[in-house]
């Protein structure tokens, strides 16, 4: 379902919105566009902020009202199946807040690089989390009520909004119990491609140490000596 506002009708229990920029090739978009298409999605795509990537995600999952929120990037392809896949993972564990399938990193032509997917056949790990940042990545589905607490949060945390946003809900310096983890699906739900306009590659140290100050901490240092604490 193709939704052009967060005021429009849903029809599918996940709000799915995409922000597109007019840097990203319209061959691409269009090729994402099928692959929700063909996905238990209600689709919002949104215009993005250039220099502004918390705003316009924090926006983008006010989209829709149904109980289950994502966002897909314009430059990448997902994986039939994925989202049904995640759907029955958080069936499966009604106690974890959201749940992520892994990725394959591929080239323009959707080439896979020569490194192995991310996929994590240990599940979620709190300390791999802080330390390695494609260890909670890919397609990540979150319960809405999980999210919406934290977007005042993920408006301030700057260009590592979904990291923040991922740390905020789980909180792993807390030592959560298990059953409040977040949960893995061992597949490949995205292709990410890899170009020279990927948001990331601007990414600084000082970009993490601002997401972990509006997180309370005084550097990403810090949260990661108090998750191994924990």
């Amino acid at each position: 379902m193709l939704a052009v506002g967060p005021l429009a009708v849903t029809r599918h229990l996940v709000d799915c919105h995409v922000l597109t920029l007019p840097r990203f090739p319209a061959a691409w978009v269009e090729e994402v566009r099928r692959d929700l298409d063909a996905e238990p999605v209600n689709q919002h795509w949104l215009a993005g902020i250039d220099g502004d990537l918390a705003a316009a995600r924090a926006r983008g999952f006010t989209a829709g009202c149904a109980p289950f929120v994502t966002s897909v990037d314009p430059d990448d392809r997902i994986t039939p199946g994925t989202f049904a896949a995640l759907l029955q993972a958080l069936e499966d564990n009604p106690g974890a807040p959201f749940a992520w399938a892994g990725e394959q990193m591929v080239d323009e032509d959707l080439k896979p690089w020569r490194i192995r997917a991310h996929v994590w056949a240990n599940g979620y790990e709190p300390i791999l989390h802080v330390m390695k940042g494609v260890h909670v990545h890919g397609v990540k589905l979150y319960r809405r009520e999980f999210v919406t607490p934290m977007l005042e949060l993920m408006r301030a945390g700057g260009p590592c909004c979904e990291f923040l946003l991922d740390l905020a809900i789980v909180k792993p310096w807390t030592n959560p119990p298990r059953s409040h983890w977040p949960v893995h699906v061992p597949m490949v739900g995205r292709l990410w491609r890899q170009h020279r306009d990927n948001g990331f590659r601007d990414f600084k140290p000082s970009d993490f140490d601002r997401m972990a100050q509006v997180l309370g901490f005084a550097s990403m240092n810090a949260v990661r000596d108090a998750v191994a604490q924990s």
